[in-house]
């Protein structure tokens, strides 16, 4: 079974959720209705040989365990408050590792405000399993009471993105998807600063392509994107930028009357319009299309998709 489906099928389900449930599966994070407010959840992991390589420094794995979490907080301007860790370790991991593991995750956690206040441990039954950490992350919406979702683009729409893209996962395993600083700031000063004029907003973690598209089809329209726009990371190609993932920017959408008031850096960060959101048509079907080398190319392939065989 691909990611796809399986989202699917859980979304199928998402009628017969109780109405406390104002965001349910489909979104970076769901969101909950509780007395006198709401509280955001995700959850995420990482996994030796999937989202890290044997020799990474578990300084670096705990890091990026709680960073992916918050990178989802980001996509909704959020404001983390606290995490649970469900660690599954190898049973040969000997007793420094895990100390050291713990220390890092409580430290960076704190680090980045939702310290870590529970969780479970579990041991693998036999030698040669892989370590596996899911995190849990609470968030509190924006203080406006505004959450930016995947499905608030519309037509006419500016997509914009945080940074620069391609070449996360380096050849030796290392690089910057272990290094990456969630773009949770940049995300509040957007709120702040365009307010109702902010559209949709996503997490890059799969890929521009594939990304861009999950927001395209969430708000019915087409995003088309100019490719010769994409700021691309030193040293990589425009294809890597479309789909290695990992990035862990923002792209999202402002109102088209906002283009003009889009700065070049917002809290430290660049920011670069790369394409319109347009009207489903014959031409432009609902989806995220990016025009290279004189031809314009579906996104919704170009990126990770999780499964038995698929990459990180």
């Amino acid at each position: 079974m691909r990611e796809g489906d399986l989202h699917a099928l859980i979304a199928a389900g998402n009628a017969r959720l109780p109405k406390g449930v104002m965001i349910p599966p489909g979104d970076d994070m769901a969101q909950i209705a509780i007395a006198g407010g709401s509280v955001l959840i995700a959850c995420d992991q990482v996994i030796l040989g999937r989202h890290f390589v044997a020799g990474t420094p578990i300084d670096l794995i705990a890091r990026k365990a709680i960073a992916r979490n918050v990178s989802d907080v980001a996509a909704m301007a959020g404001r983390p408050i606290a995490c649970l860790c469900a660690a599954t370790l190898p049973s040969d991991m000997p007793e420094f590792a895990v100390l050291a593991l713990t220390v890092a995750l409580q430290r960076h956690a704190e680090d980045f405000g939702c310290p870590l206040i529970g969780g479970d441990t579990s041991w693998h039954g036999e030698a040669g399993h892989p370590l596996q950490l899911s995190i849990t992350i609470l968030a509190l919406p924006h203080a406006s009471g505004r959450v930016v979702r995947r499905d608030q683009a519309q037509e006419g729409d500016v997509v914009v993105v945080s940074g620069a893209l391609g070449g996360s996962f380096g050849a030796d395993g290392l690089g910057h998807h272990l290094r990456f600083e969630p773009r949770v700031r940049l995300a509040r000063e957007l709120v702040d600063r365009f307010g109702d004029r902010m559209g949709a907003m996503i997490d890059v973690s799969d890929g521009l392509g594939r990304d861009l598209d999950r927001v395209a089809q969430a708000s019915g329209v087409a995003l088309l994107i100019e490719g010769d726009r994409i700021p691309v990371r030193e040293g990589c190609s425009i294809d890597q930028a479309l789909r290695d993932g990992e990035d862990h920017e923002l792209a999202f959408t402002l109102r088209g009357d906002a283009v003009h008031d889009v700065p070049a850096t917002l809290a430290g960060v660049p920011l670069t319009v790369i394409g319109r959101a347009r009207a489903a048509s014959d031409v432009h079907a609902v989806g995220a299309q990016v025009f290279l080398a004189g031809a314009w190319h579906a996104m919704g392939t170009m990126g990770w998709e999780h499964g038995p065989r698929a990459g990180a």
